[in-house]
């Protein structure tokens, strides 16, 4: 039992520790760095998305964004540690399309895309490119589906792993064209671009193609988005051509842990308005064919929700496999 000075000493710490409290639990987010998962290896696409936005985010925050490259799995490994973390507004998922859209139709995965992760923006939009090896002597799509219907099986593609919309998107094509092309899986899109410079394969779905065919190392044929690139504004869609109806395209989004506080969500969808409005992360996005763009809110959740649907049925008439 405490009496006297010793007595009020205590109580008055006591009082202290229990008001000082809720405003701990108040304080003002972000007090520390954060992480920003890339479940691919750097120089891919959505590395080439994240790290500008990583930049100017840090600013803006007044805190560092540090991004953490964990590929593997078609970007399940790293979307499963976001899953598993704590929803404190310490830790993102930088993601592609694929991982909330296309994997859960491919693979058993660790987390559930409905339940563990919270979609929180739209960060980029791609242009993507369809790059075929100089050593082929192909000059257009129509001169490609003749001949991989002559030869089917012989033209291969490189992707950035199963599961991943740089593989859906060629099965889509494919199917539409009544052809068969060879998927060869990589870990990442750069390792990807790696395989058809080298001639390992003979074909690319990706944004991280167009510096090589824009300096001729290899062939472009088609762009990949809803509309011509402005790096490759000679080149057609494939939506153009009628060779590509999946109504869904390729994006790159913001995820956190489910139960991500409201005005945390609120604060990081503000500072990324500043972010994506900057002409310098602009450029930075495109030489590979990426354009920043906010979508956030109910109209993000909604794109997830449809593009699910779109790429579940894509998969299920393509008979893509995750292995």
């Amino acid at each position: 039992m405490m009496f006297g000075h010793q007595g009020r000493l205590a109580r008055r710490t006591l009082l202290s520790t229990v008001l000082a409290a809720p405003a701990l639990a108040q304080a003002p987010w972000p007090q520390r760095s954060i992480s920003l998962m890339v479940p691919y290896p750097p120089g891919g696409s959505t590395d080439n998305t994240a790290r500008p936005v990583s930049q100017k985010l840090s600013e803006v925050l007044g805190q560092n964004v540090v991004i953490e490259n964990r590929g593997g799995a078609g970007g399940s490994i790293g979307a499963a540690m976001v899953a598993q973390a704590r929803p404190d507004g310490y830790t993102f998922l930088c993601f592609p399309t694929a991982v909330l859209t296309i994997s859960p139709h491919m693979m058993r995965l660790p987390y559930d895309v409905q339940r563990d992760l919270t979609p929180v923006a739209m960060l980029s939009v791609s242009d993507g490119v369809m790059a075929l090896h100089p050593s082929v002597p192909l000059n257009d799509i129509r001169a490609l589906i003749a001949y991989a219907k002559a030869n089917p099986g012989r033209l291969r593609f490189s992707s950035a792993g199963n599961g991943t919309i740089t593989q859906l998107i060629p099965e889509i094509f494919a199917s539409n064209a009544g052809i068969r092309l060879e998927h060869v899986p990589y870990r990442g899109s750069a390792p990807a671009l790696t395989g058809v410079m080298g001639g390992e394969v003979e074909l690319q779905f990706d944004p991280v193609a167009i510096p090589a065919v824009k300096d001729g190392r290899l062939r472009g044929l088609a762009t990949l988005g809803e509309e011509r690139s402005s790096q490759l504004p000679d080149l057609p869609t494939l939506k153009e051509l009628g060779l590509y109806e999946g109504g869904a395209y390729s994006w790159f989004g913001l995820a956190a842990p489910a139960g991500l506080p409201p005005e945390i969500t609120a604060k990081m969808v503000e500072a990324l308005r500043v972010v994506l409005a900057d002409p310098i992360v602009a450029r930075a996005m495109a030489p590979v064919g990426l354009r920043p763009q906010l979508e956030h809110g109910a109209a993000f959740a909604r794109r997830v929700e449809q593009d699910r649907a779109t790429f579940g049925e894509a998969v299920r008439r393509t008979g893509a496999k995750a292995e």
